[in-house]
């Protein structure tokens, strides 16, 4: 089938190189703001990622940049480099809206944690993206400020993004910026990424600080980063992040059959190719099953999730008049209901769930999980059904605290991106990163030999 792609730039160099051409002087921090800027000028009227753009105070850092550049005060990988972030993250001066006209006003009065730490990087923080409101819905859909449209598939398709960090994995996938910052509660990284056809990591839970972030759970949130390739998110990261790089085994564990019931057959043929290109990549695969079954999460994760952002949000929800997604208001009036003991019994388990995950995973000498993101590639936005949240594969991973990682790992027969989830243990960031380091290759060389996936 011949497809007519959307129109986007040319990817972004990786990071890598972005710096080493910062520090020879064959480029510039203002040259590649401004590039960005461009970018952004002449597609974003399409795609409508970015929120609020941050010019003035963006090509400033920039020049700044450069001058420490020139002073031999060099900050490492991402000095002088463009990013986005999600309009959740707090910026000094600038609106947090979380996605939702009601919080227009909503001032920052500093910069959140996870932004200092961009700044004294050298990084350059060159706008905020839309995302779903209230960070409560993984299709990327919002009615009141806009929906992202999806780079992948089609020139004619308008597939949702996924979410909630639904802009900011459009603005990656359509190489407006280098790379930018999301957040995951139960998938909202990992599954944009996968509908985008980018890479998307979740470190655990804290590993990048959430101080100056607008919350939906605070016992399931994490910030997480959005990029074209495995190296740049592990660039990302070590800058970012805390801790040594680590080194990842070569055993791997995978669902078994009855755990993937719910995947459509083009997910389910690239599922199976991909765990083919493991093992002829020499990575040995292990059958592996989580501490309960993966529907069970469900009821677990939402007692605790939804309670937490109706806690957070509970202000807006007795007055029908003010503009709320009406897929978001219903699951925060309903959280109303759960009894504190139904919030802590939750909890209890989750911690039960945890213990178990980490002492199979001690057992059969595991450094990953690899298992979809989604049972589906991204549908046309007109189809999503706001009742069933493509999250199944990936709220695991937020219960139990642990860190996972999107990447790209085929393509339907209409050229909807599928992506690969690896799963690593709690804290165990820089090892994940490791692996899927050696898994992305072998997936790439794989599937450029098998174009029916």
């Amino acid at each position: 089938m011949t497809l007519t792609r959307q129109t986007t730039p040319p990817a972004f160099p990786p990071i890598a190189d972005l710096a080493r051409a910062l520090r020879a002087g064959t480029t510039s921090a203002v040259e590649l703001t401004r590039e960005c800027l461009r970018r952004i000028a002449a597609h974003d009227g399409h795609f409508h990622s970015f929120l609020a753009l941050h010019e003035a105070e963006a090509l400033a850092a920039a020049a700044q940049a450069d001058q420490d550049i020139r002073a031999g005060r060099w900050r490492g990988p991402l000095h002088g480099i463009p990013m986005a972030l999600k309009d959740l993250v707090d910026v000094q001066g600038k609106p947090t809206t979380a996605g939702s006209p009601l919080l227009r006003d909503n001032i920052a009065p500093r910069d959140a944690v996870i932004v200092e730490r961009i700044r004294a990087a050298g990084g350059i923080v060159i706008g905020k993206t839309h995302m779903v409101q209230f960070a409560l819905g993984a299709w990327g859909t919002n009615p009141d400020m806009g929906t992202p449209r999806n780079p992948a598939g089609a020139a004619e398709d308008t597939l949702v993004p996924g979410g909630s960090s639904s802009g900011s994995a459009v603005a990656v996938a359509a190489h407006l910026v280098p790379w930018a910052v999301g957040s995951d509660t139960g998938g909202s990284v990992r599954v944009p990424a996968a509908f985008c056809g980018i890479v998307g990591f979740k470190p655990t839970i804290d590993a990048l600080p959430r101080k100056g972030v607008y919350p939906l759970s605070d016992s399931l949130d994490s910030l997480g980063v959005f990029t074209l390739s495995v190296e740049d998110a592990a660039q990302c990261f070590q800058a970012l992040g805390v801790g040594a790089p680590g080194q990842g085994g070569r055993r791997i564990g995978y669902l078994q059959a009855d755990e993937l019931t719910p995947l459509e057959p083009a997910v389910a043929r690239c599922l199976a190719h991909n765990l083919q290109a493991l093992e002829r990549a020499g990575f040995t695969l292990v059958p592996f099953r989580f501490p309960a079954a993966l529907a069970a999460f469900k009821d677990v994760t939402n007692a605790i999730m939804i309670a937490e952002g109706a806690a957070v949000n509970d202000r807006f929800l007795d007055d029908p008049a003010l503009p709320m997604d009406p897929s978001v208001r219903p699951r925060l009036i309903a959280a109303r209901s759960t009894t504190a003991v139904q919030y802590l019994q939750a909890q209890a388990l989750a911690t039960q769930w945890q213990g178990r995950f980490a002492a199979e995973m001690e057992r059969l000498d595991l450094s990953a999980i690899a298992m979809p993101v989604t049972a589906g590639p991204a549908p046309e936005a007109a189809a999503v059904d706001h009742g069933l949240a493509p999250v199944h594969f990936t709220r695991p991973v937020n219960l139990l605290a642990l860190c996972g990682i999107s990447l790209p790992a085929g393509e339907d027969d209409r050229g909807r991106p599928i992506g690969l989830q690896l799963v690593g243990r709690a804290g165990h960031d820089h090892a994940l990163l490791d692996v899927a380091a050696q898994v992305a290759p072998a997936l790439r060389s794989f599937h450029s030999l098998s174009p029916e996936v």
